[in-house]
């Protein structure tokens, strides 16, 4: 009986022992002298880069053996006498990096699943963010051409682009919950404002706790929390009261909201700098033409930081309506007022100043202003 406790005692040992042997990097080091040394860096509790292993190049060839991931994080080699990093997640699967010293942008990364989610999600950023380039250059073509439906067309089928791309994100999030890029992919979404506080929240409740409690779920979890109490003040939303303000025109004049309705008035939020903005304004200008006989105004209010950039784009996009801007960037009281925290963003006013749609845009903001003041609401 002995003899059978001591035998399984040793069984447990060994098997211990195989767990801890931790994950292998291998590498082939392509232009790399022998000799040259790689750095195998972390990123601590604290969010601070901590090197935790070194490694020297021989014949071509690079490997590391470390100890278990406590968690799955990103972690990057780094170079003696080169700039740049080639990054990947550490997890407990061989992994294997092809490093190109000419080009480490262009690194293989190979490894466990872990990995192969990570990189999946970025070619598929990769993808969509040439697609938004290539639309961008058409779009600025044909607005030097003045071929403004095209412009226009270029301009909706960007927006629907970046509808696709939001929606592949909350996809990547909901369907890896389990996966340490999901609260990569959950993180994104929170600070391109795609999803709301609570969404994310709830999105956050469905993660795994070994994920919530990692270093990039903790950062989450602060982010989220920190959120939801900026979205727990005032905010102006649909079929609230508009609130008045006032601020500086172009002229220096000081223009208020009240003195620039109309029977129907869309509150503009925009900057010169905001791409987005600028790839809708054709849009607005082609509404406002359309429908400013008919009782529409439009107050753009500018984030604009410089006067000169402001007017500029005024006069480049031929924005001809009233515009306030007090030149403060995010920092401005109106659009702190109105809760607004990413631009493009529009209120659409009733001609008793009540809010009744919000962030219409392309074809969208056109039909309802058609519903408010086109034929058939005569």
């Amino acid at each position: 009986m002995k003899r059978i406790v001591l035998l399984a005692s040793i069984l447990l040992i060994v098997a211990c022992q195989k767990e801890e042997k931790g994950y292998l990097i291998t590498a082939d080091a392509e232009g790399f002298a022998d000799g040259s040394e790689i750095y195998v860096n972390a990123i601590s509790q604290s969010n601070r880069p901590v090197i935790i292993d070194t490694a020297i190049v021989k014949e071509g060839k690079v490997r590391i053996e470390l100890p278990p991931a406590e968690s799955n994080d990103f972690n990057y080699l780094t170079f003696k006498n080169l700039s740049g990093n080639v990054l990947f997640l550490a997890e407990n699967n061989p992994i294997h990096i092809t490093i190109y010293k000419d080009s480490l942008r262009s690194s293989v990364v190979k490894g466990g699943t872990e990995n192969k989610l990570f990189f999946e999600y970025l070619s598929t950023l990769k993808l969509f963010n040439e697609e938004k380039l290539e639309l961008n250059t058409q779009y600025q073509i044909a607005s030097k051409l003045k071929e403004a439906d095209k412009a226009l067309k270029i301009a909706t089928q960007r927006e629907e682009l970046i509808e696709k791309e939001k929606q592949y994100r909350k996809d990547f999030a909901d369907k890896n919950n389990s996966s340490i890029v999901a609260v990569m992919a959950l993180t994104d979404l929170l600070n391109l404002k795609v999803v709301s506080a609570k969404e994310a929240k709830s999105q956050f409740t469905a993660l795994a706790d070994t994920l919530k409690t990692s270093r990039l779920g903790k950062n989450l979890d602060r982010l989220i929390n920190n959120a939801m109490a900026v979205s727990m003040q005032k905010r102006i939303d649909i079929g609230s009261a508009a609130e008045d303000f006032s601020a500086p025109s172009p002229n220096g004049q000081t223009l208020s909201l009240k003195g620039s309705m109309g029977k129907v008035t869309i509150i503009d939020f925009w900057a010169s700098w905001c791409k987005p903005c600028r790839i809708e304004n054709p849009n607005v200008v082609k509404v406002y033409n359309k429908y400013h006989d008919k009782g529409l105004n439009i107050i753009g209010v500018s984030l604009d930081k410089k006067q000169e950039s402001w007017t500029k784009a005024i006069a480049d996009d031929n924005l001809d309506w009233n515009h306030v801007s007090n030149l403060q960037f995010w920092q401005d009281p109106i659009a702190r007022a109105y809760g607004v925290r990413s631009i493009p963003a529009t209120f659409i006013l009733d001609e008793k100043g009540n809010v009744i749609a919000k962030n219409l845009r392309g074809p969208a903001l056109e039909k309802k202003i058609s519903e408010l003041l086109g034929e058939q609401s005569l």
